[in-house]
């Protein structure tokens, strides 16, 4: 190879790698609506299964015995061919997802967390994955194949455009998922701010010189609402026969709890980050570690609030919204006063002992964890923001994010 030949390669592999890409989902609700599609969709569902619990009782039993697990290439030869309601290419993203799901749990069990488990299920639907080969838009339907099963074809809706390159559809009962290879356009940085993430206070963001509060008591009411109403479904459950009609109309009503909070809660985060990426557009954003040792040595209580939060949502939504998100360690972040730097405990209000510096107690950590990002300590000598504003994810008037003044005279609304 000549000195041009390789100079220009080495330049064409800078570029390709320089090139970051990301993957964004679009969802479409869809049911089958004819006793053909129904009997495709179910089949096919069904088999996909099949090979999932064949998987996990075939690893079962080379753990048991001792034997080394068998490449991802060689579990696609083995299934090549066995199941027939499958396409082949469907088949073998299934025995990857299962070949990296094995992978990962050994990789933890190596890094000390034994407690992790290797896959055991054995459910009786499984969904359905597709690659960009297998699945295909025509004419404003998705097509997509199932072996010997037939072919289903879906309507997206009109209003929906890819916003790139298709690259694998998912098939689960009641919605498709279609994700697609979006190039990512570069953000340059404009400002620099520190997050702290909680429950009451679903985040707070700062610059130094406003801070922004957005409110987390509605998301914290729905996941309350949802552990305790699918506690009264299980309860009842059980006193059920397992299969029955009483067990699966109650199962029903789980499965409709869980996505009815699972959209709420999304449609919540959603908004709670456009609002911090609209007040400081292009910025950096350093974000408390979520679920910290210090969260799981707390109390029952305390500790189900913080693990049911949904904090690593927030922080990939601010991470694409943003020119990107940095996770720092946020030990005593909202028990360190930025002013003088004495450590005392508060609740909602911090109020120093020692100098008298008053704010919002998570206005005091996000200050707190936006000095760790900049410079790796809670430096004292530093003022709290005197500019704050008070947001609700769900306003009161759908028009825009409604937004209160302070409870502290001290402090005014933007």
């Amino acid at each position: 190879m000549g000195r041009r030949q390789a100079a220009s390669l080495d330049i064409w592999l800078r570029v390709r790698y320089a090139i970051s890409t990301s993957y964004r989902t679009i969802e479409v609700a869809w049911t089958p609506r004819t006793t053909t599609e129904w009997a495709t969709f179910t089949s096919s569902r069904k088999e996909a299964a099949r090979l999932w619990s064949d998987l996990v009782v075939r690893h079962h039993r080379i753990r048991r015995l001792g034997w080394r697990w068998p490449s991802k290439a060689r579990w696609q030869r083995w299934a090549k061919g066995r199941y027939p309601g499958l396409s082949a290419q469907s088949a073998q993203q299934l025995i990857g997802e299962f070949c990296e799901a094995v992978d990962s749990c050994r990789q933890l069990r190596k890094n000390g967390q034994t407690a992790a488990r290797y896959p055991w299920r054995k459910p009786h639907y499984h969904d359905v994955v597709y690659t960009n080969q297998d699945a295909r838009i025509r004419e404003g339907r998705l097509v997509v194949p199932h072996g010997k099963s037939g072919t289903v074809h879906i309507r997206l809706p009109e209003t929906i455009t890819l916003p790139g390159r298709l690259v694998e559809v998912r098939l689960s009962f009641g919605v498709v998922r279609l994700i697609c290879e979006v190039a990512d356009v570069p953000r340059p940085q404009q400002t620099v701010i520190g997050v702290d993430l909680g429950v009451n206070t679903l985040l707070a963001a700062t610059d130094g010189v406003k801070v922004f509060l957005v409110s987390g008591r509605g998301v914290k009411a729905v996941v309350q609402w949802r552990n305790k109403t699918l506690a009264d479904l299980q309860q009842a459950q059980s006193c059920k026969t397992k299969g029955s009609l009483r067990w699966k109309r109650l199962q029903r009503r789980k499965y409709q709890v869980l996505d009815k909070t699972k959209r709420q809660v999304r449609d919540a985060t959603h908004k709670a980050t456009h609002a911090i990426a609209e007040a400081f557009p292009g910025a950096t954003c350093y974000v408390g570690e979520p679920f910290n040792d210090t969260a799981q040595r707390s109390g029952r209580v305390q500790a189900q609030q913080v693990s049911t939060a949904c904090t690593r949502k927030i922080i990939q939504q601010l991470d694409y919204k943003t020119a990107g998100a940095i996770t720092v360690p946020e030990h005593y972040s909202s028990q360190t006063c930025p002013v003088c730097g004495e450590r005392s405990q508060h609740r909602r209000i911090y109020c120093c002992p020692q100098c008298g510096a008053t704010g919002p107690r998570d206005a005091v950590g996000a200050v707190n964890i936006l000095a760790l990002g900049q410079h790796g300590v809670m430096l004292p000598g530093r003022s709290l923001p005197q500019l704050v504003k008070y947001l609700r994810p769900w306003p009161r008037k759908r028009s825009q994010l409604r937004s209160s003044s302070g409870g502290h005279p001290a402090h005014s609304s933007a």
